[in-house]
């Protein structure tokens, strides 16, 4: 795996799809996904444009859109939409992908986002204004590479069944990813981020606040590793430092009732019967020396995407994770406490 701050966002950025005719075209799968967390609001969501297959034979690809959002104290609204490749316009070199009415678009360095389900339940428009350095992360664990920008103010507008609600202040997180894999058999992963919020111990002694991402890539099963560990921190617009292979550890506990965990889309949870495993807890340490980071999350609610492979009987489950992360510790001597709700994912 190679790590590096990204210094050109667009090119960087930019949709890859495969070459027509290469040998991997088939297991081709890329998307731009978005977080964003408002407090004021208590709602907290995820928009995501992705396109699978091989995408210069449409029958035999797909594009999606997600878009679901946990409203604390009334439960989860939204879904996946499905879209003939028809409906999918891509501008070669650019952050400009379209799926249907569903738009990600990147314009003077702000991210402009359009999004609304076919049923009209959700809709979502946001500009989404970038805080920290993004970085690129390539061939990790030999099948997926990443860009991801960890840290954004955003503006919107949020629509819930004909309520309008108005995103002033939210915070954001941005990642890309693309590769060539089976859904199903040989992909899984762990993944979270948290972001400082104003009024922390450190913000208040005029530290940058921080911003962290945690990871890995492993098999479909989430028992064997293929890349290792990483915890990624920045301090304000810089990136600072990364904790990575042993100085990682991640491990979950508890269990929540499988009932009150919705599976997304509704007809593939009917062709797969099987039991999701949602843990109550998420802990996450990283130590370098004198550099220790003891994070936990403490899951409020859950979902779970059923991601089916495009051509082949293949399938991935992703568990959307929300609840409130506790971050204790020290960095260059400095202590480091704050909370953040936030999301996690849990995919194999």
């Amino acid at each position: 795996m190679q790590v590096r701050p990204s210094l050109h966002t667009v090119r960087d950025d930019a949709f890859n799809p495969p070459v027509a005719g290469s040998a991997d075209a088939a297991r081709y799968s890329e998307w731009h996904h978005f977080n964003f967390n408002d407090e004021a609001s208590e709602v907290y969501g995820l928009f995501n444009l992705a396109l699978s297959g091989d995408v210069s034979q449409p029958p035999r690809a797909r594009a999606g859109v997600s878009l679901v959002v946990c409203e604390r104290g009334v439960g989860w609204h939204g879904t996946m939409n499905l879209y003939p490749l028809e409906e999918c316009t891509v501008a070669a070199g650019s952050v400009d992908v379209a799926i249907g009415g569903n738009s990600v678009r990147l314009r003077r360095g702000r991210y402009q986002l359009a999004g609304a389900l076919k049923d009209g339940s959700v809709a979502f428009h946001a500009t989404y204004t970038p805080k920290a350095c993004p970085m690129r992360l390539d061939h990790i664990g030999g099948v997926v590479s990443s860009f991801l920008s960890p840290s954004f103010d955003v503006e919107g507008t949020l629509i819930l069944d004909g309520r309008e609600i108005p995103l002033r202040g939210a915070t954001g997180y941005h990642d890309h990813n693309w590769g060539t894999w089976d859904w199903g058999r040989d992909i899984g992963w762990d993944w979270g981020y948290l972001i400082e919020p104003p009024g922390s111990g450190r913000t208040k002694t005029r530290h940058p606040p921080l911003s962290i991402v945690f990871g890995q890539v492993t098999d479909a099963t989430r028992v064997a590793a293929r890349s290792d560990l990483v915890v990624l921190v920045w301090e304000g617009e810089r990136w600072s430092r990364a904790f990575v292979g042993d100085a990682v550890s991640i491990t979950t506990t508890g269990e929540r009732r499988y009932g009150d965990v919705p599976r997304i889309p509704g007809v593939l949870a009917l062709l797969a019967p099987d039991r999701p495993r949602i843990p109550e807890r998420v802990d996450i340490r990283a130590a370098d020396g004198d550099d220790v980071l003891e994070i936990t999350l403490h899951v409020d609610a859950a979902m779970q995407f059923l991601i089916p492979h495009p051509a082949t009987a293949g399938r991935t489950t992703i568990a959307e994770l929300v609840g409130h992360y506790s971050v204790r510790g020290r960095l260059d001597g400095r202590a480091v406490a704050f909370e953040y709700v936030g999301f996690a994912e849990l995919a194999g």
